[in-house]
């Protein structure tokens, strides 16, 4: 799957309004302003969550496919 440019800044948007991201600097690049952002601690928090929501979904996954180690994260 290929993220579209305007997805892209779409989403941006979206975790900069919830407070997740902020912008961290602007840089010209090839004439380009480029942005950079930033985790803030709410996004921090929230990442930490959705790791471990993905990391429990693998020991499901992994233990009802009777793979070895099933009980270990990832």
């Amino acid at each position: 799957m290929k993220l579209k440019i305007g997805s892209l800044y779409g989403v941006l948007e979206r975790l900069a309004a919830e407070g997740l991201i902020e912008p961290d600097r602007e840089e010209a690049h090839n004439g380009r302003l480029r942005r950079y952002y930033r985790l803030t601690r709410d996004g921090r928090g929230a990442l930490a969550e959705e790791a471990e929501i993905r990391a429990a979904t693998a020991r499901v996954v992994r233990a009802r496919l009777g793979l070895a180690g099933a009980d270990a994260a990832g």
